[in-house]
């Protein structure tokens, strides 16, 4: 009986449509094992049925959820934690001094002092409303469904970090944040040069093909000189790895609902200092608690209404100076 049936965040039903949803290749006999249980389910709406139904797509969007931001790991510093938890983050301010003095002097006193400070978070939620006559005659994928809807958090979580990184690296100005027509050398060469008395430097980018314009020595106006080890790089990976001594990383993005605008704005090239530690990074991203699930069905229109929600927040926090700028592409 479908009523039996319980789900569990850490089952196969949740971690095979978390897989389904990732578009992972999974065997047909696990996979139709699958749509038979959501088909149970889906047989007879009772509230209990509906609970299951809407547990399944909070538990696996839950799951999708947490490898969503993985890209950001190595310059964000991303914390999941518990519902109602404010975990503080330390950015460091001043650090130990080392000094030349006669011998039998006094060491003056480095006071080694930071900044801590919690995050707000805010609700990202979706609302999917579906037939019941759809789902009652198994025309609903749940894997689909799922998709669009982890699609959305994910989509929502990128444009608020986007704006939070726009608008505390404009902030500061130059040489953290600069921009010119096109990929101007002169410009991102000083940006750089000013990140590398830092550390190793990246460069993380939708556009960080367009160096291969400027990477040359110009031999005049019109034309660019190559290796041939730049060309054959290039024609493999549509991409140079490097530029004037820093690490060149293509971005992640995607189009948006309409199906032509990026996700992320394009044009903006992140520099970024790499090795420094998760309190220096000055990107913060917390997930507040999993992602829940509430439903109801309504009689006017035969619809079964399932609303998700998490809690969601990000900061641009910086000690001394910052160790992540920008360039923008104008």
């Amino acid at each position: 009986m479908a009523e039996n049936i319980k789900i569990e965040k850490d089952q196969k039903l949740i971690k095979v449509l978390a897989a389904q949803v990732r578009n992972e290749r999974l065997d047909s006999n696990i996979t139709a094992e699958i749509d038979e249980i959501v088909h149970k389910l889906a047989e007879d709406l009772s509230p209990q049925n509906r609970h299951e139904l809407g547990q399944i797509m909070a538990f696996v969007i839950d799951e999708t959820q947490q490898k969503s931001l993985d890209f950001m790991n190595t310059f964000a510093d991303i914390r999941n934690v518990a519902l109602g938890d404010r975990p503080m983050y330390r950015i460091p301010t001043k650090g130990i001094k080392a000094f030349i003095q006669a011998t039998g002097s006094t060491t003056a006193r480095s006071k080694v002092t930071d900044r801590q400070f919690s995050l707000n978070t805010f609700e990202i939620s979706s609302r999917p409303a579906i037939d019941v006559w759809d789902i009652r005659m198994n025309r609903i994928n749940m894997a689909d469904l799922i998709r669009q809807a982890n699609d959305q958090f994910t989509l929502m979580k990128l444009k608020f970090v986007e704006r939070v990184l726009h608008n505390g690296i404009q902030f500061y100005g130059s040489p953290w944040y600069d921009s010119g027509v096109g990929i101007v050398k002169s410009t991102i060469d000083t940006q750089l040069k000013h990140f590398k008395y830092v550390g190793n430097v990246v460069i993380l980018g939708d556009q960080v093909e367009d160096f291969f314009g400027i990477a040359g020595a110009p031999i005049n106006a019109n034309t660019v000189q190559y290796s041939g080890n730049m060309i054959d790089t290039f024609n493999n990976n549509g991409m140079l790895g490097r530029y004037n001594g820093a690490s060149l990383v293509k971005m992640q993005n995607a189009l948006d609902d309409d199906g032509v605008t990026p996700i992320l704005n394009p044009d903006w090239l992140y520099i970024m200092v790499s090795g420094v530690s998760r309190d220096q990074m000055n990107l913060k991203v917390l997930n507040e608690g999993p992602v829940y699930s509430m439903n109801q069905q309504t009689i006017d229109d035969h619809t079964l209404e399932t609303e998700l929600t998490q809690r969601f927040g990000a900061g641009f926090v910086v000690g001394n100076k910052p160790t992540m700028g920008a360039y923008e592409i104008l």
